[in-house]
């Protein structure tokens, strides 16, 4: 619904996300449309994704990107990038992330702090099972 009733304000923002979770995220998109008749976008779920699992401070950035990184075994690929339209909550975490990552020496972490929080939706999502 914030999508469409706020449409103009969503801002396009590139995003960096390991490459099977790009993969399980566009299987989950299609799923959702024909479970639901719904024309669902990957933006909608990327913006669900951060907002959710997104935090603000650059430190629980850090630590969410440190859980995926043992969780995988140090298995992190660098990342397939895309933009994708994101509401002005998220834009307003997001847009800042690389700097403030890059401010504390940790540049090239975002691929592992977005990708962490697309992990932990797409997981939160096949608990629930599809979407009806």
């Amino acid at each position: 619904m914030d999508l469409k009733l706020g449409k103009n304000q969503w801002r396009t923002l590139p995003f960096r996300f390991a490459p099977d979770l790009v993969a399980a995220l566009s299987a989950r998109v299609g799923q959702d449309r024909e479970t639901s008749g719904r024309q669902l976008t990957i933006a909608q779920y990327v913006d669900a994704a951060m907002r959710l699992y997104l935090p603000s401070d650059t430190s629980a950035q850090l630590a969410l990107a440190e859980e995926l990184f043992i969780r995988r075994e140090g298995d992190v690929p660098a990342g397939r990038q895309a933009s994708h339209r994101v509401s002005p909550a998220v834009y307003d975490v997001a847009s800042r992330l690389p700097n403030d990552l890059r401010s504390v020496g940790r540049a090239r972490t975002g691929v592992h702090v977005y990708s962490a929080a697309l992990d932990l939706f797409l997981t939160a999502l096949n608990d629930e099972g599809p979407l009806a």
